[in-house]
């Protein structure tokens, strides 16, 4: 039995030729919609059209748009992430709250601890000499990981709170965890799940990703519902959206 989803609309990946280039496209139709829509975005080109049109006339619309897709795909190539993508030698760079900053790495004895601090203007590392090369840069990378960790967890935490107030909910407990491919999420225990990798990001991301999912205690999944009760709180939420993917693959590095 279908879906009501898969009633009102079809998808499907499509083609079209643009010179010498054949360009893959997905194709929704939709019961609903009366006019046609083309996005680009990094996942690549989506087209929304009425039910009715048919793929020449899909063509057609690609066809007198085809300038303007390929500038938009040139932006995306050529857009730049805000935070560095972690590197572990020495004088190389590391992001904390949406800012790049310098880690420099320095010996200790073999009967000291090893360390990872940030003194507000670079990061500081003392390793045992022993620790060359690629095992060096995964010591660093672990260190660095656990740093994360730790300020995340102290920093989500008193933003929770602030912003339990406002949306007027009130979670179970939170949860930092180094999350694979998603920013947090909801338990059914109603608890907070918070991805550690996010301290990376500015302020403001921070406080819109708590926020997105405390609004989920008031309207689960992502309707309209959801995203005009967000924007309560977060008016410029889309950009936010646009940030976060911008900047995903250091992020998560």
């Amino acid at each position: 039995m279908l879906d009501n989803r898969t009633q009102e609309e079809q998808r499907s990946k499509e083609y079209f030729q643009y010179g010498n280039k054949t360009v893959e496209y997905l194709l929704i139709k939709s019961k609903r919609r009366k006019t046609s829509e083309i996005t680009v975005d990094k996942e690549g080109i989506t087209v929304r059209v009425p039910f009715n049109k048919t793929l020449q006339d899909v063509q057609n619309i690609l066809n007198k748009k085809s300038r303007w897709i390929t500038i938009k795909q040139k932006d995306f190539q050529n857009e730049k992430s805000d935070i560095a993508k972690p590197s572990y030698p020495d004088r190389s760079t590391l992001s904390y709250l949406g800012k790049n900053y310098e880690l420099n790495i320095f010996p200790c004895s073999e009967d000291s601890a090893e360390k990872f601090v940030f003194d507000e203007s670079r990061f500081i590392v003392s390793i045992h000499h022993d620790n060359k090369g690629e095992n060096q840069n995964d010591k660093i990378r672990s260190l660095y990981v656990n740093w994360l960790a730790s300020e995340a967890s102290e920093i989500f935490r008193k933003k929770v709170d602030n912003f339990c107030k406002i949306v007027n909910v009130k979670p179970k407990g939170i949860e930092v965890k180094n999350l694979v491919n998603r920013w947090g999420s909801v338990t059914k225990e109603g608890s907070i799940n918070l991805n550690a990798h996010l301290v990376k990001a500015p302020y403001d991301i921070i406080d819109y990703i708590i926020i997105h999912e405390l609004c989920h205690f008031v309207i689960k999944g992502h309707s309209h519902h959801f995203w005009d009760y967000l924007k309560q709180f977060v008016p410029d939420y889309q950009q936010k959206v646009k940030w976060l993917e911008k900047n995903l693959s250091n992020l998560l590095s």
